[in-house]
């Protein structure tokens, strides 16, 4: 499996502090059937950490204490995006942006609580640019958790998605998990990913969200989104995406 969204190196955002904890999730991912992760520290345009020359050899460093550790895992560079005005510029200028720095895919965060005004036609703008989006966890999103039919218009046209394995497991409570079904359900979903931050409290473990994916999609449908999808994602290849399914009722007639 391939996790292609990990808050996984040390010291650098709200992940693990020491490069001891970072190995000991490595191991983790690794034990689980993970064998690439695609370390993702939060990015946004204030922050401290869009130095692409720290990201990529702290990924670096953390790849070779793997090696030198036995771990079979690879670790790769990545970010999670905060949207704003200036992402395309950043998209052009900072090479760890997309993932495996091969200028196509990027995990897009929006705020929690909402939405940015005019947001598909601005996602739509990045798509005709060469980028693509994947949206992080919009199960996660109050907004998206009340309008989840809104991410059919741009995941037709080739916006991607990724969710969370805890949302899938319910382990981000109830409300999440029932989104998490829907849009796996109407082929809204294209990735899942750990979004892990620690050993403990939110860990680089699929399995048991795939093996849920697995009971409600079918096992092979269910393996693309951790496999195959992930794989073509990190070697920047065009992936061919299930059709959405047209949009049902709203979240609160569903479940």
């Amino acid at each position: 499996m391939i996790d292609i969204h990990c808050h996984i190196l040390p010291a650098i955002d709200d992940g693990p502090a020491a490069v001891e904890e970072s190995v000991e999730m490595c191991r983790m991912a690794a034990s689980d059937g993970i064998n690439t992760v695609v370390a993702t520290p939060h990015f946004n345009s204030v922050s401290s950490n869009d130095d692409p020359a720290r990201v990529m050899a702290a990924a670096a460093e953390l790849d070779a204490a793997c090696r030198r550790e036995g771990i079979p895992l690879k670790v790769l560079a990545g970010a999670d995006v905060s949207i704003s005005s200036e992402l395309p510029t950043y998209l052009k200028t900072v090479p760890h942006l997309t993932i495996n720095r091969t200028g196509r895919y990027f995990l897009a965060e929006f705020p929690h609580n909402h939405v940015l005004p005019n947001w598909e036609r601005f996602f739509l703008s990045l798509l005709a640019s060469g980028f693509v989006p994947i949206i992080t966890h919009p199960e996660r999103n109050a907004w998206f958790m009340n309008n989840p039919d809104a991410l059919f218009p741009v995941v037709a046209k080739g916006v991607m998605v990724q969710i969370t394995a805890m949302s899938l497991t319910g382990e981000f409570g109830e409300d999440a998990q029932e989104v998490s079904l829907y849009l796996l359900r109407h082929n809204l979903a294209h990735v899942i990913a750990t979004d892990a931050h620690s050993v403990t409290y939110r860990p680089p473990v699929l399995s048991e969200a795939l093996s849920l994916a697995a009971d409600l999609i079918g096992p092979e449908k269910a393996r693309r989104l951790v496999e195959d999808i992930p794989s073509a994602i990190i070697e920047g290849k065009p992936i061919a995406l299930d059709a959405p399914l047209s949009p049902g009722a709203r979240k609160t007639g569903l479940f």
